[in-house]
């Protein structure tokens, strides 16, 4: 842990001025490695010493054991001239025997990693789409499909006892905006792995995944690599002033980079650690926006950065009439603000896709979509505290959205502040226990405790 700290975070270090006491745990360290060292390095001598010696104890004593075991015995010169000679001869082979023991230990230990390798399953490099195929299959990259990315009939599991994703059917159009959303552990970001080539495809009968074109991935933990921030978005390609411009005004960098000492040559420090979460996210849109590509997979980026960021940068870069409009873009979130802009909308509920259209169109389905909705809002009441009596509840929720279906959120909110979700299916939405206090101190005000009920979602 010591090593860790000191060799990968000496920035947290100086940030505490911890130098002089892990100075201090580092002399104590080195002390006992030297402490280690000199004893090995006696215990090396007293063998070098053993080995050399071996030679003339190993004939001492064997010919004076010969000689005091019996009167009669008599070391004469032809007996001591075959005796040493044999000594002479079996001193390498007993050299080498402990280095030989080490060494088929070793080799023994290699083969059986060996062996391990060379007998499990091959990876496919590639899967045919005829008919019939029945094998496990990869991602194809043909140019030839009319979709960039296309999964038909296929599952998707980690091992063979439990499926991830089941009997996915998508075709995402080109240069469309579609979001991927659901509950938490639906398969959202599995569905992205997928689609990627990550999880494996069980395969299937009638069944492929293809993409076509380069993908761009954003993770929903951004990676940073140790060094500048240039490099980061740059990552490697051509540096291009006015669609590098672009990309830090699209990301909403340029406030940032006013702020670091060096601007955009700042050295980022091993995995961002003196960018905030919020910076490094955005760093990581900002490298795939200029990566030029023609797919952009984005696993909910929007969620570590703050309500108003996260609408400049979605309004900038991934939305209709951002920096990225015309391209193939698919969007894992949670935000309600964004989904009325989707030109698609695919709802996961275990595993499965159980809905896909629009936004008006799911509204009207009834269904799973409408149950996320009411699962997002009455989270968004117990975690935030509801307000029934003020207008102010869930402002933040119909943001972005048209009359009608601001509408429509409007009335699960009024239901909201009487019970519970859709089927009973949601927990109760209840005040926030300071506010309940607070209530309780009016005297002409009377306490509220929401009950339980159903929504009828009309």
């Amino acid at each position: 842990m010591m090593k860790f700290c000191v060799f990968r975070f000496p920035q947290v270090l100086k940030m505490y001025a911890w130098e002089n006491s892990f100075e201090n745990e580092i002399l104590k360290i080195r002390d006992r490695e030297m402490d280690v060292l000199k004893s090995s390095a006696y215990l090396e001598c007293f063998m070098s010493f053993v080995m050399s010696c071996s030679p003339f104890l190993v004939a001492l004593v064997t010919c004076g054991t010969y000689v005091l075991m019996d009167s009669n015995h008599v070391f004469d010169a032809s007996k001591a001239f075959v005796s040493l000679t044999l000594f002479n001869i079996m001193r390498v082979p007993l050299n080498m025997l402990p280095m030989v023991i080490s060494n088929i230990i070793k080799a023994g230990v290699s083969f059986q990693r060996l062996d391990a390798f060379l007998n499990s399953e091959e990876l496919p490099s590639t899967f045919s789409a005829s008919a019939g195929e029945t094998g496990p299959g990869n991602v194809t990259h043909l140019e030839c499909v009319d979709y960039p990315i296309v999964i038909q009939n296929a599952s998707f599991s980690w091992d063979e006892d439990v499926e991830v994703l089941r009997n996915i059917n998508l075709h995402i159009k080109e240069g469309s905006l579609t979001a991927i959303v659901g509950p938490v552990g639906a398969g959202k970001s599995s569905l992205l792995a997928a689609v990627l080539g990550e999880l494996p495809h069980a395969g299937g009968r009638q069944s492929h995944v293809n993409t076509r074109g380069s993908i761009a991935y954003v993770a929903q933990q951004a990676w940073i690599q140790g060094a500048s921030l240039q490099e980061n978005i740059l990552f490697g390609r051509r540096m291009d002033e006015a669609h590098y411009e672009r990309v830090l005004g699209a990301c909403a960098l340029r406030p940032d980079l006013a702020s670091l000492p060096a601007g955009d040559q700042t050295e980022i420090g091993e995995k961002g650690i003196n960018l905030s979460g919020g910076q490094k996210q955005r760093v990581a849109l900002a490298r795939a926006a200029y990566s030029h590509a023609d797919v952009y997979l984005l696993d909910d980026p929007f969620s570590a950065l703050d309500a108003h960021v996260g609408k400049q940068v979605f309004e900038a870069l991934v939305g209709p009439k951002g920096l990225l409009r015309g391209k193939t873009r698919v969007l894992v979130t949670h935000g309600l603000a964004h989904l009325p802009l989707m030109d698609r909308i695919v709802v996961l509920n275990d595993g499965e896709i159980t809905e896909a259209g629009n936004f008006e169109e799911l509204l009207e389905k009834k269904g799973d979509f409408a149950e996320f909705l009411v699962h997002h809002m009455s989270t968004d009441a117990e975690g935030e505290g509801v307000d029934c009596d003020s207008g102010t509840r869930g402002a933040g929720l119909t943001a972005g959205l048209d009359e009608e279906s601001a509408q429509f959120l409007e009335k699960l909110k009024e239901r909201l502040c009487v019970g519970g979700g859709v089927s009973g299916a949601f927990s109760r939405c209840r005040h926030r226990s300071s506010r309940s206090s607070r209530r309780h101190s009016r005297a002409d005000r009377k306490s509220t405790r929401l009950n339980s009920s159903h929504i009828t979602i009309s």
